[in-house]
């Protein structure tokens, strides 16, 4: 008896053994590439990258796509023996020139794994010019090493650096700063700054497309975080400028923006805003209404994996809709426990926290079975060929307000294309013995 010869992989086999692989860091990017991006989108602000050429190439490249060509970044490009030796002078060279021919308001270093690696001491070389060049304004942001919460991570450090170098301006009473998340809230605050100032209530917006309007944060008596991740932002403002920090909740979804609202209606006294608040729900819950009626017909259960924390806020407007919801969550400062605290008193057995360890979106989805998935691009290489959709996370950012949600959950099976993969998977079934790949 013969026994039968085993037969050679297939590609297909060799792709659906790669797509095991475990990547355990489902984030596009890491924290030097997401301060540059924050941090090149503000004019006033010039920052420098120090790091290897392949770091600086790297994330030149990679934040290109969020912010605009006219403003300057720039970096070291340390050399081999720089590596070893030390990049101190070099460093050193590029902020002198960078002055002397720019004259920006703010220069930020933006330090990444190598130059914390060899032990560099960039706050001492900071001291040391600001010594030669007392009017030059200099200071850093520690980007190496913050997996895995990378993408979070580097917008709190990067404008951290940026508070630590603000003038004290003369507080505001009763005045609110709203602190987002990244370089892409610049100048994007208006659903909700609009609604502040009509009530009157001085709000500055944290950040801004232009230094000289962040700069006005260190007036605010009150800073009312709209997002997770402005935690290390918000206890250095609190401690330089004496600004109360209170965090309310995310203001996203429909009941999150008014809760949000009448927290700081509260919080300032002002009888203005919730006569605002009312105005706003009567416009947009029979849309709400009428979204949920849909989910309601058709249930979704939808996994959410870490990302730019906004895992947390669009969990939040999906549950509203009445969406089964399992999140992943980024972040685990005091903040993001506040809000999965409300998350649950609010919706109880509808939203799961994963806060274990796994090693693949894939085997998440083998467990909590989603119809939805809301993950980074590594997450579509393992799903694509199971027939779940998979939502790119980084899409779906600036989701603060009314309107966000009640637009997002009317265009929400659009986006899903439920027909087509429903079609594909019925053929599968039929004649591909149920293997999609």
């Amino acid at each position: 008896m013969h026994s039968r010869r085993k037969a050679a992989p297939t590609v297909i086999d060799t792709v659906r053994r790669e797509i095991q692989m475990p990547l355990k860091c489902y984030e596009h990017c890491c924290s030097s590439c997401i301060a540059l991006a924050n941090l090149g989108k503000i004019e006033g602000v010039i920052p420098i990258l120090h790091g290897p050429q392949a770091c600086a190439f790297g994330n030149q490249m990679g934040s290109m796509f969020c912010r605009p060509s006219r403003l300057l970044t720039v970096g070291t490009t340390l050399k081999k023996s720089e590596v070893i030796f030390g990049g101190e002078e070099n460093l050193k060279q590029q902020i002198i020139n960078v002055y002397h021919q720019y004259t920006p308001k703010i220069i930020v270093i933006i330090s990444t794994c190598v130059p914390q690696l060899i032990g560099e001491d960039v706050k001492g070389i900071i001291t040391e010019l600001q010594e030669q060049i007392p009017e030059l304004k200099v200071t850093y942001c520690e980007t190496g090493f913050n997996h895995p919460r990378s993408t979070p991570m580097g917008n709190d450090v990067s404008w951290k650096a940026i508070i630590d170098v603000l003038e004290p301006q003369e507080m505001v009473k009763n005045s609110v700063g709203l602190l987002g998340r990244a370089g892409q809230d610049a100048d994007s605050l208006g659903t909700l700054t609009a609604l502040l100032r009509e009530a009157a209530i001085t709000t500055y917006a944290f950040p801004a497309g232009h230094l000289d309007e962040m700069a006005k944060i260190v007036k605010a008596e009150y800073l009312c975080p709209i997002q997770l991740v402005p935690h290390l932002t918000c206890r250095r403002l609190s401690e330089r400028f004496g600004s109360v920090v209170r965090y309310v909740e995310i203001p996203a979804g429909v009941e999150g923006t008014s809760r949000f609202l009448r927290g700081v209606a509260e919080l300032t006294g002002n009888r203005n805003l919730p006569a605002i608040i009312e105005r706003e729900e009567a416009r947009v819950v029979p849309r709400l209404r009428t979204i949920q009626a849909r989910f309601t017909e058709e249930r979704v259960r939808a996994l959410l994996v870490t990302g730019p924390s906004n895992e947390m806020s669009i969990g939040k407007i999906l549950a509203e809709f009445g969406v089964e919801v399992i999140i992943v969550p980024a972040m685990r400062n005091a903040f993001a426990r506040q809000e999965q605290t409300i998350l649950r008193e609010r919706y109880g057995a509808r939203i799961t926290f994963h806060e274990g360890d796994f090693d693949t979106v894939a085997q998440l989805a083998d467990l909590y079975k989603p119809d939805v998935v809301f993950a980074d691009f590594q997450g579509r290489v393992e799903l694509v060929h199971r027939l779940i959709p998979c939502l790119i996370n980084e899409n779906y950012l600036n989701e603060y307000g009314y309107d966000y949600a009640v637009d997002f959950g009317e265009h929400f099976f659009e986006t899903l294309g439920r027909p087509v993969l429903s079609e594909w998977r019925d053929m599968m079934n039929l004649y591909g013995e149920g293997r999609y790949a």
